[in-house]
């Protein structure tokens, strides 16, 4: 299951290190999101500003955020190869200020638990002296779907006063799914950035 071999350094060019200094009054944040993102949509991209918004109105400082693609054994149906994956998230991200992607579940020999992730990076910032031990939070961001997985009973709750709740105040549909499905029926310029589009030509 949790085959780890291939070293990948984690990437750091957006983050915001100069806010650990004089930011908020709580500590410091990552934002994760792990998945397939099959292809990533505007979606994943407006739940990392969502997220930072209410978590900066709360008081911490959001030093950057990280999508993660699952790995090829996760065998989804229909996934693409995590080269595509980890590409079409570079290409989602070049319009983000704070929002990398983190190749290194991808790339590992087989499947990684969300923790695992999770540790990896903030062991990985604080060991370099980019953020502080005691303060920094890696918080995992997630979709409606997983949230309700957390319904089932006995499953979070010690973690239940962490999960912070964000809604979305104009619904969207857009998915990854949905985007599968208008490719084949040719419509999928309309729901993704065009870098990504021109990458699928």
């Amino acid at each position: 299951m949790e085959e780890v071999g291939v070293e990948v350094p984690l990437p750091r060019d957006k983050l915001s290190i100069e806010l650990r200094r004089v930011g908020g009054t709580r500590g410091g944040v990552v934002l994760v999101s792990t998945g397939s993102f099959n292809p990533p949509t505007y979606m994943h991209l407006r739940m990392f500003e969502l997220a930072k918004d209410e978590l900066q109105q709360r008081g911490y400082y959001v030093l950057g955020g990280y999508m993660s693609p699952v790995n090829d054994a996760y065998k989804k149906k229909d996934l693409l190869p995590a080269a595509h994956r980890i590409r079409f998230c570079e290409l989602a991200c070049k319009s983000s200020s704070f929002v990398m992607v983190d190749p290194w579940e991808a790339m590992q020999k087989g499947y990684q638990r969300t923790l695992t992730v999770l540790s990896r990076i903030r062991n990985s910032l604080c060991r370099d002296g980019l953020a502080d031990q005691g303060s920094l939070k890696v918080m995992l961001l997630c979709g409606s779907d997983l949230l309700e997985s957390f319904s089932t009973p006995g499953v979070w709750i010690p973690d239940q006063d962490n999960i912070i709740s964000v809604d979305e105040i104009v619904p969207n549909q857009i998915s990854s799914s949905r985007v599968r499905y208008q490719f084949y029926r040719q419509r999928l310029h309309k729901k993704m950035p065009v870098d990504k589009v021109s990458y699928l030509r």
